[in-house]
C-alpha cells in the first residue's frame, strides 16, 4: 500500500542542504506514494523564503517532541545515480543509465513538481549557448507568474529562446493532457512533471518518463535520454 494516507517526514543531512524549492519537489511527490502530506521541519531556510515571499509567521509547526513514526526507513544516497520514472507507473524507477541512448520526442519542463525557478536555473546552465536537437521539441512552462517574472528578470527566458525552446504562459500545460505539447501516438515523452500514467499527457499511446531537470536539459541537447554524469 506503499505510504497510502500516511505522513511522510522527511529529515537527515541531504534534506537539510536542500533548498526549500528542492524540498517542495520531494513533499510534492508524496502523493504518489498515496500519501496524504508531506513534511519537512522548518528551519533558517523556512524562515528566509517565507521572508522573501513578505510572511512573517510567528510561530512554526514541528513535530512533538515525543513523536512515534510507525515506520522508519534510512537511505544512503552519496553514491546514487540520476533516476528515472519509466512508464507506465511512477514507481517504475530505473537508473538514468539504464535507459540511457533511448530516442526522444518531446521533453517538457515545468509542472508544479519542477517548474520552480531553482529548476529553470538548473536546466539553463546546460542549455546555455546550445541547441535543442533537432529531432526533439522542448517546451518551458514556470510553475507560476512571479516564477516567469523571475526568469525573465534572471534572463532565462532568453537563454530558453536562443536554444530552441517553446516557452509558454505559466500553468500546468500538457502535464494535465489538455494543451500546450500534448504528444502524438508512438512518441517518447521525457517530463519534469509527477505522473506518467497511460494517457497522463493527453494521448494513451504516448510513453512518459519522468526525470528531473538537468536530465531533461541535457536529453534535450543530446536527443536521447542522457545521464549528465557521463556527460561532463
Amino acid at each position: 500500500d506503499g505510504a497510502t494516507y500516511k505522513a511522510i517526514d522527511f529529515s537527515g543531512d541531504v534534506v537539510k542542504k536542500l533548498s526549500v524549492d528542492g524540498r517542495l519537489t520531494l513533499c510534492n511527490m508524496v502523493v504518489e506514494m498515496g500519501a496524504k502530506s508531506g513534511i519537512i521541519q522548518p528551519d533558517q531556510k523556512t524562515y528566509e523564503y517565507l521572508k522573501s515571499k513578505n510572511r512573517f509567521p510567528k510561530t512554526m509547526l514541528k513535530n512533538d517532541p515525543n513523536i512515534k513514526f510507525k515506520e522508519i526507513y534510512e537511505f544512503e544516497i552519496s553514491k546514487l545515480e540520476p533516476q528515472i520514472a519509466c512508464p507506465p507507473t511512477v514507481d517504475n524507477v530505473k537508473s538514468v543509465s539504464e535507459v540511457e541512448g533511448l530516442e526522444i520526442d518531446q521533453v517538457f519542463l515545468g509542472s508544479c513538481t519542477n517548474g520552480r525557478i531553482e529548476d529553470l536555473k538548473e536546466a539553463a546552465k546546460i542549455l546555455v549557448n546550445q541547441k535543442i536537437h533537432p529531432n526533439v521539441r522542448m517546451i518551458v512552462i514556470p510553475a507560476s507568474r512571479n516564477v516567469y517574472l523571475e526568469a525573465l528578470k534572471e534572463g532565462l527566458i532568453e537563454i530558453f529562446v536562443k536554444a530552441g525552446c517553446t516557452v509558454c504562459n505559466p500553468g500546468c500545460g500538457p502535464c494535465a493532457g489538455a494543451h500546450q505539447g500534448v504528444p502524438a501516438k508512438g512518441e517518447i515523452v521525457l517530463s519534469t512533471s509527477n505522473r506518467n500514467f497511460v494517457g497522463r499527457m493527453g494521448c494513451a499511446e504516448a510513453e512518459i518518463y519522468l526525470c528531473s531537470p538537468i536530465t531533461a536539459a541535457i536529453s534535450a541537447v543530446k536527443g536521447k535520454i542522457t545521464n549528465i554524469n557521463h556527460v561532463r
